[in-house]
């Protein structure tokens, strides 16, 4: 009986909370605040959904990430009608990073996730749909 309960042994120490706590830690996730950004740039439903519900998991609210999402969005759309870092008010990088990330999109389809995107935050605020239900809606769309 030993070793199928090898990986639980000193739970109950009082080393073991010690113990138990480094075993807590090394699952919790890291906050990256542009990885759901990237991904959405990158057109990746999967890694998408997976930050959206690491950032859900740690309690940020839909209304805040909704923001991200608009804002990086709003930045690619910009920039493929012509708008330079100048004109947005971003750093080398984040303009670079949304101009590489527009070959994942055409254009038409950059608007429609964007129009989608406005249509949930506005309607939610005038008591539509749940904001994080809408979002997950976009989401799973694109």
């Amino acid at each position: 009986m030993g070793s199928l309960f090898k990986q639980y042994e000193g739970v109950f120490d009082s080393v073991g909370e010690n113990i138990e706590q480094e075993r807590k830690t090394k699952f919790e996730f890291a906050y990256k605040p542009f990885a759901l950004q990237d991904a959405i740039g990158e057109r990746n439903i999967k890694k998408v959904w997976i930050e959206y519900t690491k950032l859900r998991l740690m309690g940020i609210e839909a209304e805040d990430i909704i923001h991200k999402i608009i804002s990086k969005i709003r930045d690619m759309v910009a920039i493929s009608r012509g708008a330079g870092k100048e004109d947005l008010g971003l750093k080398d990088y984040p303009y670079n990073k949304s101009k590489r990330d527009l070959k994942n999109w055409q254009e038409k389809d950059l608007k429609n996730f964007y129009t989608k995107i406005v249509e949930i935050h506005h309607g939610s605020r005038l008591g539509g749909d749940d904001t994080d239900l809408g979002l997950e809606r976009a989401i799973l769309s694109i």
